[in-house]
């Protein structure tokens, strides 16, 4: 069932709310909190599709309440409308949107505004989630491209190309004149080329050892062949965590590994990656870790490019299906990424 939590350390301004949204949003349920701590744990536990909360409150005030959900990654995307009596106030209204706030309610309020805004800010968040769940089919329906674009190079072009390889390269004997033999050998080098070039590109668009073995042997191979590209050293421990999650999950967090992978090669300087896999606490981990040169990394600061994607790019990507990506790097120190996804937040998400 649908939330609306409702945080105040007045009970009568509670049980108002509780009145006013309980005639126009019978469908919802209405959580109340009298306390901003006892409200950041219920909005962790229910997750609510929107809080209101008041600015004026002992021991914890609607700023910190906002700034704390805010800056959580299971809780941020939840609208919050602050209400209080400041509200006339210019510089705190602005105060209470700059922490994260979503909208402002002044005290004494009419109801109708009230609903108006609840109204509002529940169409903007149901916007948000269809625009995530989009992003997720996208996603999916990109990597079945890839994968029936390298499934049609690997069985058509590639099989074309071995057989011309093969019918030329029977051709070659000693009743040709030797320019005939060489411009055969030049051209099955050439289609030699050519085959390899296309399995390459095949097993970049969508990797057989993904789909048949899974997440950790396919980065295992991945970096088989940065070792072979660029003498870079390897490590991959897998702590009992195959088979947790679904192949699309699968697919999107190897593409994700990858442009890390990618990004350690071109600029850090590195010689040894180590990438590691486990469980805890019903999340799914993967720890990316390299020896290089490293960055002074500021989360609010650093846009900088991974590859194709940016660090925005992959956040919001692993947000559509509950994930997280953390930067742990300094100058010197090399750097470590962490990706976390939930297992059992969504039936989706397993196999």
């Amino acid at each position: 069932m649908k939330r609306i939590l409702a945080i105040d350390d007045n009970k009568i301004n509670l049980q108002y709310l509780q009145e006013i949204l309980c005639r126009h949003f019978s469908d919802y349920e209405v959580i109340l909190s009298l306390t901003g701590k006892e409200g950041i744990k219920i909005a962790k536990e229910k997750y609510p599709e929107i809080i209101l909360l008041d600015l004026l409150m002992p021991e914890m005030d609607g700023f910190e309440v906002t700034n704390i959900l805010k800056n959580d990654e299971d809780t941020k995307r939840i609208p919050i409308l602050l209400i209080s009596a400041l509200g006339q106030d210019t510089d705190i209204r602005i105060k209470g949107l700059n922490t994260g706030a979503d909208s402002f309610l002044t005290k004494p309020f009419n109801q109708f505004e009230l609903v108006a805004q609840v109204n509002v800010l529940l169409k903007i968040k149901n916007a948000e989630e269809l625009l995530r769940k989009l992003n997720m089919q996208l996603s999916k329906a990109e990597e079945q491209e890839r994968r029936r674009i390298a499934e049609n190079l690997h069985d058509s072009l590639g099989q074309t190309l071995s057989i011309a390889f093969m019918n030329l390269s029977s051709l070659v004997n000693e009743n040709l004149s030797p320019d005939i033999q060489k411009k055969i050998l030049e051209t099955s080098d050439i289609i030699h080329k050519a085959i390899t070039e296309t399995r390459t590109l095949t097993y970049d668009l969508s990797p057989p050892i993904l789909y048949e073995l899974g997440l950790v042997p396919a980065i295992k191979w991945q970096l088989d062949q940065i070792k072979s590209a660029s003498n870079i050293k390897s490590k991959v421990t897998d702590i009992n965590s195959n088979g947790s999650l679904s192949k699309d999950i699968e697919v999107v967090l190897y593409r994700i590994v990858k442009e890390l992978l990618s990004n350690i090669v071109k600029h850090s300087e590195a010689d040894f990656v180590s990438v590691e896999a486990f469980i805890e606490n019903q999340d799914y981990f993967l720890k990316v870790k390299d020896n290089g040169k490293g960055f002074d990394y500021q989360p609010k600061i650093n846009v900088s490019r991974i590859g194709g994607f940016g660090l925005l790019s992959i956040k919001e990507r692993l947000a559509s299906f509950g994930g997280k990506l953390e930067i742990d790097s300094k100058k010197g120190k090399g750097t470590k990424a962490i990706i976390s996804i939930p297992i059992l937040k969504n039936n989706d998400y397993v196999n």
